[in-house]
């Protein structure tokens, strides 16, 4: 694979990332955009013979995927619960077993929201280094929204706005990329006559 074709894989692959809200394929469509991006992100890194570039990446989908699982499993574990008070007739108890619940709840929502903080960072370093070794500053426009949109995400209206901006952004700096690199002797010469 070539620039060319990373640059319509990932592309391509952070549009249908963006469109995870349609129901019932938005989570199909997710899937399938990330691992275009990863493929991109890898070929990319492969080009410019930097494997930082998808070091970091991969960090940051492995964090992703933990991140998802901590909420599915916390979650479920949290319903079992309710479920299992309300059978018991513990429910009644009080509020003590409803306040573990909802503390419960509550820490699955920090730690998940720690990791995807630190996923990010990764995302962030990985479309930093891309940025240099491109010259597509989009990148780093990218990279930065999509982890200060993690940060925010605790104020969810403002946190999804930024990462929606950061996800266009990372369209637009896909499809900018050159379809190939300038030669180091292009550049040298570029320099040498300025």
């Amino acid at each position: 694979m070539d620039l060319k074709t990373a640059k319509l894989m990932g592309g391509i692959g952070a549009i249908l990332t963006l469109l995870s809200f349609i129901p019932s394929i938005g989570w199909l469509l997710s899937i399938v955009g990330f691992v275009l991006v990863l493929l991109a992100v890898k070929t990319i890194s492969d080009e410019v013979k930097e494997s930082k570039i998808f070091s970091d990446y991969l960090v940051a989908v492995v964090l992703s995927v933990v991140s998802v699982l901590v909420l599915f499993f916390g979650g479920i574990a949290s319903i079992f619960g309710i479920m299992r008070m309300f059978m018991q007739g513990a429910w009644s108890m009080g509020l003590r077993s409803g306040a573990f619940s909802a503390l419960g709840i509550i820490l699955l929502l920090l730690v998940a929201w720690v990791i995807s903080i630190i996923g990010s960072y990764f995302i962030k370093s990985s479309f930093d280094e891309i940025s240099k070794k491109t010259g597509e500053k989009n990148f780093k426009t990218a990279g930065l929204l999509l982890f200060l949109g993690a940060i925010l995400l605790i104020a969810f209206g403002t946190g999804a706005i930024v990462s929606l901006v950061g996800g266009i952004f990372e369209i637009i700096a896909f499809f900018s990329l050159p379809d190939e690199l300038a030669k180091p002797e292009e550049t040298q010469t570029t320099e040498g006559g300025a």
